[in-house]
């Protein structure tokens, strides 16, 4: 399995179904009727791609929406990043702050985070587990698909986070990160938000003062977002 057919069945699934525990679980039964060596495959393309989202940067862009994140919730959140389609989850792995203009996280500002709907949450915490339920299936209880696939690799995963590391608690570094998140999800204990710093490099960075920056009216959608049934547009 290369690495367009791994994102052709997670891209089948979200069009196919809202759920995302039948969604993992369709991809789970596509995988059991393969060979095991595609069923390793799909596990480590899995493991490649929420590596490559695993970044201090998209860490504090997950923050900054839930108000606070586990590593735990950081793994469930990349999965579903991979829910937006190849397309668009390679746009957001280079610029995490454009996640401000995901439809998905746009419905959710300015709402109180315990009202939210279990299916608005970014998160997809099923698909983690679609290779190994099919692995086991395949090779009985017990079968240890992560040992399995450590062992299938050519290269080794990614062992440490590359980008620099800062606090995600601090207002201001926040607005410098992510300013467009800074805005649409506000913390309030941190009083007004500081003036966007000026790039000693080069021209200002963007303060995003327009209604359209601070969630008040129309943002385009990334190019090439899949539509995502049951999900607010």
């Amino acid at each position: 399995m290369d690495v367009g057919e791994f994102w052709g069945l997670i891209e089948r699934a979200v069009r196919e179904d809202p759920g995302r525990a039948r969604r993992a679980g369709w991809i789970q039964a596509q995988l059991a009727a393969r060979e095991v060596e595609e069923i390793l495959e799909f596990e480590a393309h899995l493991d490649d791609a929420s590596d490559r989202a695993m970044t201090w940067l998209m860490w504090g862009a997950a923050y900054r929406i839930f108000g606070g994140c586990s590593d735990d919730g950081f793994c469930y959140f990349r999965t579903w990043l991979m829910s937006l389609g190849r397309d668009t989850f390679e746009r957001l792995v280079d610029d995490p702050d454009a996640l401000a203009r995901v439809p998905q996280v746009r419905s959710l500002a300015g709402r109180v985070r315990g009202d939210w709907r279990a299916d608005e949450w970014p998160e997809w915490e099923e698909l983690n587990y679609a290779a190994s339920e099919a692995f086991e299936g395949v090779r009985g209880h017990g079968a240890n698909i992560y040992r399995a696939v450590e062992e299938h690799r050519t290269k080794p995963r990614l062992q440490t986070l590359q980008d620099e590391h800062w606090n995600f608690d601090d207002p201001a570094e926040t607005v410098r990160r992510l300013p467009q998140l800074a805005r649409l999800f506000p913390d309030p204990a941190a009083g007004p938000l500081p003036p966007v710093p000026v790039s000693p490099d080069g021209p200002p960075v963007p303060s995003d003062e327009s209604d359209d920056a601070r969630g008040g009216g129309p943002v385009p959608e990334i190019p090439g977002q899949l539509t995502i049934p049951g999900l607010p547009e």
